[in-house]
């Protein structure tokens, strides 16, 4: 099944990106309201009490927006949080001016902070808004406190713009060349969990991942029916027509299961001419019904080889799964009862 071994690569890219975006929040909160309160304690009894009040007033909100997020555990909303801290932190001090009036210099490394925080689109987005509301504080300067002369104000837009630009080209790369790795990640997985005769799933599927789905996410799978299949005489039918007509058998098998489960369904080829089914949220007595129609879907169409028309006949071994530790035991009743079939007249269902 390719989408549950895709869905397993993008909920660890998931959680990677997290823990990136976790750390910038945690730096963002903690270092910088340090440096924040270190420079409010510094400029505490100057001459403009407004500058201590944005530096103590950021610093304390950093905070109490991390500690929200230790409470809560929601990150996304965190990070959104952050974001719009860091552009009113960036416009108040811009329009307040800093310490000599250098509150320019400070403005730079907020941007790579916003594409940390928020992702390629929403931060290009946040950057643009933030550089239109700046150039607008800078170019009609009645509007603000500080006092920054015009070749000053020009440069700073041109450098920061410069910034923002570096920061996004990185950032979509980084992003573009992630998506790639977990592709060519994706695709070795798909080809290390196929049959490449079949195309059907195999049995490492089974234990890389199936048993761990199970165990996360029971409630996705559970009831659960287990089928095996055997082809009846496959050495047989291999020796009387040779290997290209048991392959031509395996093949018009894996199409005829692919027609017959639902897209939730899992089909394994776990052995020479055996297949191994579960399917998901379904009881035993349903299972007998998909395995009975499987079977005479057989019989109503004989593989074409060449000129000949080859019957092929399957016995079935059905068992329900109602735990996530059970799927062991499961498999291996399944197997019982494909051994009644088999020992019963094969073609048959048990």
């Amino acid at each position: 099944m390719q989408v549950a071994l895709n869905k397993d690569s993008a909920r660890q890219a998931e959680k990677i990106d997290a823990r990136r975006r976790r750390y910038i929040l945690s730096f963002v909160s903690y270092i910088t309201s340090v440096v924040m309160f270190i420079y409010g304690f510094k400029n505490l009894g100057g001459e403009v009490a407004l500058l201590p009040l944005i530096l103590f007033g950021t610093g304390a909100t950093f905070l109490i927006n991390i500690s929200y997020f230790r409470w809560s555990g929601n990150l996304n909303l965190a990070c959104n949080i952050e974001a719009v801290l860091v552009g009113f932190f960036v416009l108040a001090l811009v329009y307040q001016g800093g310490f000599n009036n250098t509150a320019l210099y400070w403005v730079f490394p907020f941007p790579a902070i916003l594409f940390g925080l928020l992702g390629v689109k929403k931060a290009l987005l946040s950057n643009a808004l933030l550089l239109v509301v700046l150039g607008v504080m800078l170019f009609i300067p009645d509007i603000i406190m500080a006092d920054y002369k015009e070749a000053e104000a020009s440069r700073f837009i041109a450098s920061l713009l410069i910034v923002i630009i570096v920061c996004w080209i990185n950032d979509h790369y980084r992003e573009r060349s992630h998506e790639a790795m977990d592709l060519l990640q994706q695709s070795k997985e798909v080809q290390a969990n196929t049959d490449p005769l079949t195309l059907l799933l195999n049995r490492r599927f089974i234990d890389s991942s199936l048993n761990i789905n199970l165990q996360q996410q029971a409630d996705a799978f559970l009831p659960m029916a287990v089928i095996i299949c055997d082809i009846d005489h496959f050495k047989q039918l291999n020796d009387q027509h040779g290997h290209a007509a048991g392959d031509a058998v395996l093949r018009h098998l894996a199409n005829l299961f692919r027609r017959n489960l639902r897209q939730q369904d899992i089909a394994c080829r776990i052995g020479g001419e055996e297949f191994l089914f579960f399917l998901p949220k379904t009881s035993a007595d349903d299972a007998m019904l998909v395995a009975e129609k499987i079977r005479q879907a057989l019989l109503d169409q004989p593989l074409q080889h060449g000129k000949l028309a080859l019957p092929v006949t399957a016995s079935f071994g059905v068992a329900g799964c109602h735990d996530s530790n059970s799927l062991a035991a499961a498999i291996e009743h399944a197997d019982k009862q494909l051994y009644l079939a088999k020992h019963s007249g094969r073609n048959l269902v048990c």
